[in-house]
């Protein structure tokens, strides 16, 4: 048996559609179609696999959304979802530098007198240099709140994403990973055994295709 996760041994590169509706000015945020859907890339039984990831983008920011249906308990402000974006895909360098991104985001947020979902942007550990730190108020956020699991969406803007330019760096490093009370953790390709949170070499790429 490796000791050496399988993901590992593959470079994923995602084809990541325009989707030039989005954000939407009224109901649900994004809306992603089936194309948006990123693959299950750790090649593990799918019993680990519960959270579902889509992402679509078009010049004016990213949108990215996470969808969990395996719940049999309350959804509550314990559950995250992590993500790191590199808006010019660097794979030769193993310490994030300002165009790497970390936000982490949650479906329930309990604010004083109501529940909402929540973003924060965290810095990378070791890295050369932070990127700029975004305004938060800006970011779109949406999430639906059911008995089975929930459903969380957020839209970043290109403002809020430095280097975040589709027509001349038309990839993105992007890595993920889910944290639920109930159904424990879910990686986007290899775990924590590797410094998954602090080098971009080991984040997918993600083509931005129009």
């Amino acid at each position: 048996m490796s000791i050496i996760p399988h993901s590992f041994y593959f470079r994923h590169s995602v084809s990541v559609p325009e989707i030039k509706v989005i954000p939407r000015k009224r109901g649900q945020l994004l809306k992603l179609p089936k194309s948006a859907l990123i693959p299950d890339l750790n090649f593990k039984a799918k019993t680990d696999h519960w959270g579902e990831i889509r992402i679509g983008w078009n010049n004016n920011g990213l949108g990215i959304s996470l969808k969990v249906k395996q719940k049999q308990h309350p959804t509550t402000d314990a559950e995250y979802f992590n993500v790191w974006i590199d808006t010019r895909d660097t794979k030769t360098i193993h310490r994030a530098n300002r165009y790497c991104h970390f936000f982490q985001f949650r479906p329930v947020v309990n604010a004083p007198n109501q529940s909402q979902p929540g973003c924060t942007q965290l810095t990378i550990n070791r890295a050369q240099a932070d990127a700029r730190q975004s305004d938060l108020s800006k970011i779109q956020l949406w999430s639906k709140i059911e008995s089975t699991g929930y459903e969380l969406e957020a839209w970043i803007p290109a403002s809020e994403l430095t280097g975040f330019d589709p027509g001349s760096y038309p990839q993105m490093g992007f890595y993920y990973t889910i944290f639920d009370s109930e159904l424990g953790e879910q990686f986007m390709t290899v775990d924590q055994e590797l410094p998954i949170g602090q080098d971009p070499s080991l984040w997918a790429t993600m083509r931005l295709e129009a």
